[in-house]
C-alpha cells in the first residue's frame, strides 16, 4: 500500500515550491515550516486573553432594612479560584463570601440600618491580573408588609438564578436579587399600587443566560 501526505512524497507533483528531495525522503516543508510560525504567533495571543480576569457585574441592587438582601458580584476570563476582597463599608448587617468555585463574591444578610453605603469589590485571578468595581447599595426603611412570591421552571445547566424587574413592560430591569439556589423568590421591597414586571435569567458559572418570558405582578 502506498501512502500519500497531500502530495509531499519525493516524485508526487504539487503547486509547492521546489525543494531537492532524497529518494524516498518525506517532506515536511509546509507542515514544519509554513505552520508553526502560526502557532507561534497566535498561541501567545491567545493565552494572554485567557488569563485577564474581569468582573461582569455592574452594579447591585438596593435594599430593605429587617428584610435579606443577597446579590453576588460576578468575574469572568481568567483561571480559578479567584481571591476577592472588600474595600470600603457594606451596608450594616452584610457580609461578603467568595462562592464555593470562587467564581462570584456573594454580599449578603439582613440590613440593620438606613442608609447608603460605598464599596469597591477587586478580583485577583491567575498570573495576578486584578479587576475592580465600584458599587453604592442604598438600604430603604421598612416599608407596609407587601410582597411578591415568584417560581420559575428550572434550567438543566443552572447552578443559581437572577432576578430582575421593571415598572414598564419590556424593561429596562434593575436586579432585585442574584445568587438565588432554588427556582422561587419572595419580593418583599415592593409599594403598594404598584404594577412590576418580572424576568429571571440562569447562571451556569460562567455565564448568564438572556431574560425568561415576562410576568406581571399588582401589588395591591
Amino acid at each position: 500500500m502506498r501512502l500519500k501526505a497531500f502530495g509531499l512524497l519525493a516524485g508526487h507533483q504539487s503547486s509547492l515550491p521546489s525543494v531537492r528531495r532524497q529518494p524516498g525522503h518525506l517532506d515536511l516543508y509546509v507542515l514544519g515550516v509554513r505552520i508553526a510560525p502560526l502557532i507561534l504567533f497566535l498561541l501567545p495571543a491567545a493565552l494572554a486573553q485567557a488569563t485577564v480576569v474581569s468582573i461582569s457585574t455592574i452594579s447591585l441592587p438596593n435594599g430593605t432594612i429587617g428584610q435579606h438582601y443577597s446579590a453576588a458580584v460576578k468575574a469572568i476570563h481568567g483561571c480559578t479560584p479567584y481571591r476577592w476582597w472588600v474595600s470600603g463599608t457594606l451596608p450594616i448587617g452584610l457580609v461578603a463570601s467568595p462562592s464555593p468555585a470562587t467564581t462570584y463574591d456573594l454580599v449578603h444578610g439582613t440590613p440593620a440600618q438606613v442608609g447608603s453605603s460605598t464599596f469597591s469589590v477587586t478580583v485577583r485571578g491567575c498570573g495576578g491580573h486584578i479587576s475592580s468595581h465600584r458599587y453604592t447599595v442604598s438600604i430603604a426603611p421598612a416599608q407596609t408588609a407587601h410582597s411578591v412570591s415568584l417560581k420559575w421552571q428550572p434550567s438543566p445547566t443552572a447552578v443559581s438564578y437572577d432576578l430582575y424587574r421593571s415598572t414598564f413592560s419590556g424593561g429596562p430591569y434593575g436586579l432585585v436579587a442574584s445568587a438565588i439556589l432554588g427556582t422561587s423568590f419572595v419580593d418583599q421591597s415592593v409599594t403598594a399600587g404598584e404594577t412590576y414586571f418580572y424576568v429571571a435569567t440562569a447562571w451556569d458559572g460562567t455565564k448568564e443566560s438572556g431574560f425568561s418570558n415576562q410576568v406581571i405582578a399588582v401589588v395591591p
